[in-house]
C-alpha cells in the first residue's frame, strides 16, 4: 500500500524543482532583544501559504530547555489545530489516515521541504497508548534507531512546575542519535518534551554546547563536520480520547538530512516512509506485537527510487553531490 501511494504521488507530482526562497534567520541580537517571544520576528506563524517552525536553539539550563519547550508546545497545538483549508495540501487518505502538506517559511523555508502531518485513529486507550508512546519501547517504534540514542543533559521544567506539575507529568531532556547513513552519518541533536497532561509528544532539533556543530539551517554555532553531519529534524504527536477502545493520535512531522538531492524527494519520503509506517507500527504494537527491528529506512528508499519509473537515480532529482547517491551507488 505505501509503494502504490508513493508511486501515484510521484507520477502526479512530476520531476519540478521546488523553487528556493532566500534564507531569513533570527539573529542572536535579535532574539536577545525579543527574548519574551524570539518567534513575533516571523508573525503571523501561521499564513494562508506557509507556517513557522522554531528553528535551532542553543539551550545551556532549566531556565532556557523550560522557555523552548513551552513555545514548543504552542507551536505543535497551533499545527494541531491549523484549519486544513488554510493552505494545507492533501497528500493522501488511505487505511483510516489523511495525510496533508504545507510549506514552511522562517529559518528551514529554503530548503523547500514542506511540513507534513496525519491524523488517524489507534486501537487502544488514550491513556494505555501514550503511556506506551513515551516508553523506551514506543520511542523505538518512533525512531527505529534508538540502539544509538543517548542523553546529553536532562532539564526541570520549571514553567509547568510553576503551573502545578510534577515530575511524574513531564520529561524534558536534551538527547540525540546516530543515523547510519551512506559516506557520513548523520547526528540529531534534539530536545524531547514529553507532557503527560496534554498527551504530547515533541523532539525538536537544538543545539547543545556538548555536541559540537549545528545544522547548516543555523548560524548561531559553526558547522563542524569531521565525524558526524548534523541533520534536523521535527516531530510532535497529540493523543485524544475517542472511547474506552481507541483514539485518535495526530502526527506533525519535518526533517532534512542536510544532503545534496531535491526537496522534491524529501517531500515524498516525510510523506509516504515517515507518517504512515508509524501508524502500521504503533497498531501492531497496540494489538500486542513486538514491533521495534532496526532500521532499514536508507535501503528502503533506495529500492522504492528504483521503482520509480519516471524517476532514476541519475536524473536531476539526484545530485552526485549527495552522500545517499554516492553511497548507495557504490554498493550497487
Amino acid at each position: 500500500m505505501m509503494y502504490k501511494s508513493l508511486l501515484l504521488a510521484a507520477a502526479a507530482a512530476g520531476a519540478s524543482a521546488l523553487r528556493m526562497a532566500p534564507r531569513s534567520r533570527l539573529s542572536t541580537a535579535l532574539r536577545a532583544a525579543t527574548a519574551e517571544n524570539p518567534d513575533t520576528k516571523w508573525a503571523p506563524l501561521s499564513r494562508p501559504e506557509s507556517e513557522y517552525l522554531i528553528a535551532e536553539e542553543l539551550v545551556t539550563n532549566d531556565e532556557e530547555a523550560s522557555a523552548l519547550a513551552d513555545r514548543c508546545i504552542d507551536e505543535a497545538i497551533r499545527l494541531f489545530d491549523a484549519p486544513s483549508e488554510e493552505g494545507w495540501t492533501n497528500v493522501f487518505s488511505e487505511d483510516g489516515i489523511n495525510v496533508e502538506s504545507k510549506p514552511l517559511h522562517g529559518p528551514y523555508e529554503d530548503s523547500g521541504v514542506l511540513i507534513v502531518r496525519g491524523v488517524g485513529t489507534v486501537p487502544a486507550s488514550a491513556d494505555k497508548f501514550y503511556d506506551w508512546q513515551v516508553s523506551r519501547e514506543g520511542f523505538q517504534s518512533i525512531d527505529e534507531y534508538l540502539v544509538n540514542h543517548r542523553m546529553v543533559e536532562q532539564y526541570k521544567w520549571k514553567s509547568a512546575e510553576k503551573n502545578g506539575y510534577t515530575e511524574d507529568d513531564y520529561d524534558l531532556m536534551m538527547n540525540r542519535v546516530e543515523w547510519k547513513y551512506p559516506i557520513k552519518r548523520r547526528e540529531f541533536v534534539a530536545l524531547d518534551t514529553t507532557d503527560r497532561k496534554r498527551k504530547i509528544l515533541i523532539s525538536k532539533s537544538a543545539l547543545h554546547k556538548d555536541r559540537p556543530g549545528g545544522s547548516k539551517y543555523q548560524d548561531e554555532i559553526p558547522l563542524d563536520e569531521k565525524e558526524f553531519v548534523r541533520a534536523v529534524q521535527y516531530y510532535a504527536s497529540r493523543v485524544t480520547p475517542i472511547d474506552d477502545e481507541n483514539c485518535q493520535l495526530e502526527m506533525v512531522t519535518w526533517g532534512e538530512m542536510c544532503d545534496s538531492y531535491s526537496a522534491y524527494w524529501v517531500n515524498l519520503f516525510n510523506a509516504h516512509v515517515f507518517i504512515t509506517p508509524k501508524f502500521q507500527r504503533f497498531r501492531e504494537a497496540m494489538s500486542g506485537k513486538k514491533v521495534w527491528e532496526e532500521s532499514k529506512i536508507v535501503d528502503n528508499a533506495w529500492r522504492i527510487i528504483k521503482l520509480l519509473p519516471s524517476i532514476k537515480p541519475d536524473l536531476g532529482l539526484f545530485s552526485m553531490k549527495s552522500d545517499f547517491v554516492r553511497g548507495k551507488m557504490k554498493v550497487d
